[in-house]
């Protein structure tokens, strides 16, 4: 349905695209990158079997700049697999697909005072997160302030009981002067068949205080069920090559997360929990050269009913070299009152760029305190380990990357995956 249906209204935007394209379209005006993955799983799990998958994926992405129509633009982005073999519980040749956003942009070429965008988006602002299809707008014509708005159907409510009286809306407006500060409040609401599904007011703000200073944070109250679903808020305090970031945040599952339709499986199960937590802690980081970063965290959780309280402390080291090269480590140790939650993490990776070769590596392992507590097979640990090789071709639009991940974890006896993917870019 979900493959239908973007289909449909991609359809739709690139046909009213054709309306403004040129007769000749040229590499500059036109961006398309294709990604195509060939994946293979193999899995020993209880019981001995060995089941394996062979999934086949397709990303495509368009960007399309209209030159006779300054400030006018197309985007659209989807996804597509085929499972060549499947022997977890679905036949072979199955097929699925997702249009993840396709609309149209048109941004004031003159002053930039106004946006406006059509189709299917994802809006990323204050509380906004949603993916919506439908009409964005925003603008700034008023000094100091800048309003945005929305409207159209709920994408996460498209497979419930199909679309008949869906419908979201929602709206910030925020206050700020440049280098000084910025405020804003946010209103929601999501409905399903007529009824509200969700609906949260919310402020964000930014400060700049003296000496560099930042203040953050942003808070929402959930008008469904009465109560605050989450307050978070950060303090960067730099000093030469140090920066500290204190930071407190505090949760309440049954306001933070939505329990009706429009909330995933994993978050209605949660929000029914009853918990709250607060998380209190800070990062810092030291940058002795351009090149080099070492940092520190630590993090306290408190959660009110199931699971008491955790420390977490990580040390964190990365150089790099140019922009594409980078090779990094973390170790870290969890203290916590329940025994699922005292282990010792580390982990060491590296991205190397040896142009026009490129080698990646991942190695991740964790130690349980107590490995009965999580383990089918009896195991303490937790070990993942991954390694590939690519290669660029034709002047860097074509990379090509194979890569061999092995894991072995109390869930899973031995899992094994290989990747080969393909990315060309038209128009690089």
């Amino acid at each position: 349905m979900k493959l239908q249906l973007g289909f449909t209204l991609g359809v739709s935007i690139l046909a009213a695209a054709q309306l403004t394209a040129p007769a000749a379209v040229v590499a500059a005006d036109l961006g398309i990158t294709s990604d195509t993955i060939v994946r293979l799983y193999e899995r020993d799990d209880s019981g001995g079997r060995q089941r394996s998958l062979l999934p086949v994926y397709e990303f495509l992405r368009l960007d399309y700049t209209a030159p006779k129509a300054p400030g006018l633009s197309l985007h659209a982005y989807g996804w597509g697999r085929a499972n060549l073999r499947d022997d977890f519980g679905n036949a072979d040749d199955t097929v699925d697909g997702e249009l993840i956003y396709a609309y149209l942009d048109y941004l004031d070429p003159k002053n930039r005072d106004y946006q406006v965008r059509a189709g299917r988006q994802y809006i990323f602002e204050g509380l906004m997160r949603e993916a919506i299809d439908g009409l964005y707008v925003k603008t700034d014509m008023m000094p100091t302030v800048t309003a945005s708005a929305y409207a159209g159907l709920p994408v996460n409510l498209e497979d419930e009981k199909g679309r008949g009286g869906d419908w979201i809306y929602g709206a910030r407006v925020a206050q700020g002067i440049p280098g000084r500060y910025d405020v804003a409040l946010a209103y929601k609401q999501t409905l399903n068949h007529g009824s509200t599904d969700e609906q949260l007011v919310g402020a964000d703000a930014t400060l700049l205080l003296p000496a560099d200073m930042t203040l953050l944070g942003h808070t929402t109250y959930n008008l469904v069920t009465g109560g605050w679903g989450e307050h978070s808020y950060e303090l960067r305090l730099p000093f030469k090559a140090f920066e500290l970031r204190p930071f407190y945040q505090r949760y309440r599952y049954e306001d933070f997360l939505n329990r009706r339709s429009g909330g995933s499986a994993p978050f209605r199960y949660m929000s029914q929990l009853g918990e709250k937590v607060d998380i209190a802690g800070t990062e810092a980081f030291w940058y002795p050269a351009e090149n080099v970063e070492c940092g520190a965290r630590y993090k306290h959780y408190e959660y009110d009913s199931r699971y008491g309280s955790a420390n977490m402390y990580t040390v964190l080291a990365a150089i790099r070299r140019k922009i594409f090269s980078e090779v990094g480590g973390e170790f870290g140790r969890v203290d916590g009152d329940m025994a699922q939650n005292r282990y010792y993490l580390g982990r060491a990776y590296a991205y190397w760029d040896v142009a026009p070769v490129f080698v990646t590596a991942d190695v991740v392992y964790v130690n349980y305190d107590e490995g009965d507590v999580w383990s089918m097979y009896g195991e303490d640990s937790a070990f993942f380990a991954s390694f590939g090789v690519g290669r660029k071709f034709l002047d860097k639009s074509l990379n090509v990357k194979l890569s061999l991940d092995y894991s072995q974890d109390p869930y899973f006896d031995k899992d094994y995956r290989g990747t080969l993917a393909a990315s060309y870019a038209f128009g690089k």
